[in-house]
């Protein structure tokens, strides 16, 4: 698997081009762009420790998108071949490239769940990560690109929520973001790709991969990613048994269950325009 520098305004690969690789950034940004022609619209920004053009690795089909470099930086290739190798061989080091496709499968299945339900066009989704804690509130790293015209920050309600947490808080600058449970004591690491890891226990109200707080057009909400006991949004169950997967957030403050309506992970989530 080469490794490769790039200056910025490289494009690795632009729409109709055939599907060959798949990328692992070391360093730098690079953002994904869809349309045929400038100004294009930006759906992804990958960041160190992303992978991008992963489709690459389990299906031959032309590229659709583009994707160019926002800054210089550094980054590994891995070929279908070579992937297919060391999935047999050595399959510790594809776990990135695995949780990027798992990630990708899941969130395509829960969006064409809801343009089946609604008849809305999904709209794609950018990788994102947190930063380490901060002076608060604490912020997730921000994206270069378009700016996100909500501010939200997530506040923690009860003890086990504020184990996670800082006191003043988490901006987020970035979407989606991705909520679900950590690994136990004495559970292996899942192909699991979360922004906001949450420490349960047995019986667990948090799923591995339990929702997250996403923009999708001119609505900001909590969408399920496929949890067992769902979540509760200002007192509506969305998720699990419940009939729909999406709840609106409001301005102001919102209550955010990650779980059952007993659950101990409580949070006040605030929502200002930008």
């Amino acid at each position: 698997m080469p490794e490769h520098t790039f200056a910025a305004g490289h494009v690795f690969f632009r729409p109709s081009d055939p599907a060959e690789q798949a990328f692992l950034l070391h360093e730098g940004q690079v953002e994904l762009l869809a349309g045929s022609a400038d100004p294009y619209t930006q759906v992804g920004l990958s960041m160190p420790g992303d992978v991008f053009g992963e489709m690459a690795l389990i299906e031959e089909r032309p590229r659709t998108l583009m994707a160019r470099a926002v800054t210089a930086g550094r980054a590994t290739t891995m070929s279908r071949a070579e992937f297919e190798h060391m999935l047999t061989h050595d399959p510790i080091r594809t776990r990135q490239y695995l949780r990027s496709i798992f990630e990708r499968l899941r969130a395509l299945t829960a969006r064409f769940g809801r343009q089946s339900e609604t008849g809305s066009q999904p709209t794609a989704l950018s990788p994102s990560s947190v930063a380490p804690p901060q002076p608060g509130p604490a912020e997730l790293r921000p994206a270069k690109g378009k700016p996100s015209a909500w501010v939200v920050v997530i506040h923690p309600l009860t003890r086990k929520a504020a184990v996670t947490l800082p006191d003043d808080g988490l901006l987020v600058t970035r979407f989606p973001l991705r909520i679900g449970r950590a690994a136990g004591p004495n559970e292996r690491d899942a192909l699991d790709l979360n922004d906001l890891w949450l420490l349960d226990e047995k019986p667990y109200n948090v799923s591995r991969n339990h929702c997250e707080i996403q923009v999708d057009g001119n609505k900001l909400g909590v969408w399920d990613r496929g949890s067992q006991l769902g979540c509760v949004v200002n007192d509506e169950v969305v998720g699990g048994r419940a009939v729909t997967d999406f709840a609106r957030l409001d301005l102001g403050d919102n209550v955010l269950v990650i779980g059952s309506r007993m659950s101990p992970y409580q949070f006040r989530v605030t929502v200002s325009k930008a």
